[in-house]
């Protein structure tokens, strides 16, 4: 099946996330752009957003890495059916923001 702008997705089993190496197989989301016919750029579903430990969108957020999306090839996805809608990726996205304010982790120095 071909992937279209739209599409809702689903990460293939035992995918890592590049920046982290953490298994990414089962989250979600809606394709935004199809690069060059072999890459897909993804917004994260709400549930995906929420799924999410804090702590890993912290760590992202100290590394200057998008935790909202990620660019996978199109072979680590499979199109699936919307758990939500753009409105409460959203939502959830701006609730994970507030979460964030405060915490002692965002913006603290990395051991190297």
């Amino acid at each position: 099946m071909a992937l279209n702008i739209g599409n809702s997705v689903v990460v293939t089993s035992g995918v890592l996330d590049p920046d982290f190496g953490i298994d990414i197989g089962g989250w979600q989301g809606r394709i935004e752009e199809i690069d060059d016919g072999e890459t897909v750029f993804i917004r994260w579903d709400s549930i995906t957003l929420r799924e999410m430990r804090l702590d890993l969108i912290i760590r992202c957020e100290n590394e200057n890495l998008d935790w909202e999306v990620m660019t996978l090839d199109m072979d680590e996805i499979e199109v699936t059916t919307a758990r939500d809608t753009e409105a409460d990726v959203s939502h959830t996205a701006s609730q994970l923001k507030v979460e964030m304010i405060g915490d002692p982790r965002l913006n603290a120095e990395q051991d190297a």
